[in-house]
């Protein structure tokens, strides 16, 4: 179901969903005439009131990525990054005592941080005993280099220590390796798996979360867009994902698929939403961008279908995603429909 009506020449993009064990949840994404056109600024729904509420420093600078999280200290944090380009990125967070309907001023994770982006840039910091795991990554565009990192806290969120995923970049077709998504599976091991240009999305396993090996590519595809990952209680992991694998390629479908060997081999399980050329959905675009830049991806969002945001709630995966840049997608897939 969409989460809202679309607007008149607003563009929207890239939700992260946040659920209660009760079923309410909130979600966030950006909005504006464009990615990253100046106007774009963070909003969130909580869906207890339907109530949509941006969140609007006064700055005429574009805010992208929102990244909605169970804090440690039992509030609701919610990062995002602000920058006219991508590779001048700082991240930003606020805080909500009352489940997302009021939010505390925006401050700087980081402060003074000109890397590019700290913190999480896609998916929420996971608790790992007294640690707060955030994957995180850079853009360099001109010359492009992608790269990734995890920026580990141990005290609550107060300050971060960044620790790299190694990546050999002559052995990646393109940039590299950005938006990495982190599950802790039951034998405590730790997967990263990342979006990268070359094809297919990256991986990386290890028990200390101080020390990754390098990344390496998996077969599970990829077209440079963003993914979303989720650990079972039987040790699968899930990825909701779009199937294509060129550079900047097709995004108009969002397909499931597991992993039972900790990411080594993959298969598709489910398809979330079908938007393929001569598809119901979107009958005349495959939702890949036309242009890619610093600034932002260029797209009219004809048939993109995709940067997923997933959660395991009980026995059902929620997940939300973009919805051709003009709304935000719900949906709720029944584990039980994906186990045979």
């Amino acid at each position: 179901m969409l989460l809202f009506e679309p607007a008149p020449g607003i563009q929207v993009h890239a939700s992260s969903l946040l659920v209660r064990p009760s079923g309410d949840h909130v979600v966030a994404w950006f909005a504006g005439a464009h990615e990253g056109s100046p106007d774009s600024t963070v909003h969130v729904l909580t869906s207890d009131d339907a109530t949509i509420r941006p969140i609007a420093p006064d700055d005429d600078l574009p805010h992208w990525n929102p990244v909605l999280a169970d804090g440690p200290d039992g509030r609701t944090w919610l990062f995002f990054k602000r920058g006219h380009r991508i590779d001048e990125w700082t991240t930003w967070v606020c805080t909500s005592g009352d489940g997302g309907h009021s939010w505390s001023a925006p401050t700087e994770l980081v402060p003074g941080d000109r890397s590019g982006g700290r913190g999480p840039v896609r998916q929420a910091p996971l608790l790992l005993g007294g640690l707060w795991l955030a994957p995180g990554s850079v853009e360099v565009w001109e010359p492009p280099r992608w790269d990734s990192f995890l920026d580990v806290s141990s005290d609550g969120g107060l300050t971060w220590e960044q620790v790299p995923l190694p990546l050999d970049h002559s052995a990646v077709r393109g940039a590299g390796c950005i938006q990495p998504s982190l599950v802790v599976l039951p034998d405590a091991r730790l997967v990263v798996l990342t979006r990268s240009s070359g094809g297919s999305v990256h991986r990386s396993v290890t028990r200390d979360p101080y020390s990754w090996p390098t990344l390496q590519p998996s077969t599970l595809p990829n077209n440079n867009s963003g993914i979303a990952a989720a650990a079972l209680a039987d040790g699968r992991i899930v990825v909701c994902h779009n199937d294509a694998s060129d550079d900047w390629g097709a995004r108009s479908r969002l397909v499931l698929s597991e992993s039972r060997d900790a990411g080594e081999s993959w298969r598709q399980v489910a398809v979330v939403v079908d938007g393929a050329v001569g598809g119901p959905a979107a009958p005349t675009g495959t939702g890949a961008p036309s242009a890619a830049a610093a600034t932002g991806v260029v797209t009219t969002g004809e048939g993109e279908y995709s940067y997923p945001s997933m959660q395991v709630v009980r026995s059902d995966l929620w997940i939300t995603h973009t919805v051709e840049r003009r709304s935000i997608a719900l949906h709720r897939v029944a584990l039980a429909s994906i186990t045979n």
